[in-house]
């Protein structure tokens, strides 16, 4: 059987560094239980990442969600030290001005040495 390969869609955030610092929010929590029904119990670290409805750019690409990201040294510590309503202010979503698309397709190359 032969495998397609999986469509890359690469993005980078707009910023007056080549390559300027961001994080995708997440959320985290140790699971103690089993996985599954009648399983044995385990204790393991839980992840998820935020998402948010899409930007018009990212809405090319998946029209129901986009990760929320964080790009903001204060918006980092709301994130991690904020109440929970100050932290759920920061799930919108990435305004599209502020990023490009970098590679779509195959290929896997890094393109953001290109003119933006």
């Amino acid at each position: 059987r032969e495998v397609t390969p999986a469509t890359w869609h690469w993005f980078a955030i707009n910023d007056t560094e080549p390559r300027p610092l961001f994080a995708f929010a997440g959320i985290w929590r140790r699971h103690v239980g089993p996985i599954k029904k009648g399983g044995e119990p385990v204790e393991i670290d839980v992840y998820s990442f935020m998402t948010t409805t899409p930007n018009a750019l990212t809405a090319s690409i998946n029209h129901g969600r986009m990760p929320v990201l964080i790009t903001r040294d204060t918006d980092f510590d709301t994130w991690m030290s904020g109440t929970p309503d100050e932290a759920f202010e920061l799930c919108r979503p990435y305004p599209e001005d502020k990023m490009r698309m970098v590679q779509s397709g195959f290929e896997k190359r890094d393109l953001l040495a290109l003119p933006k």
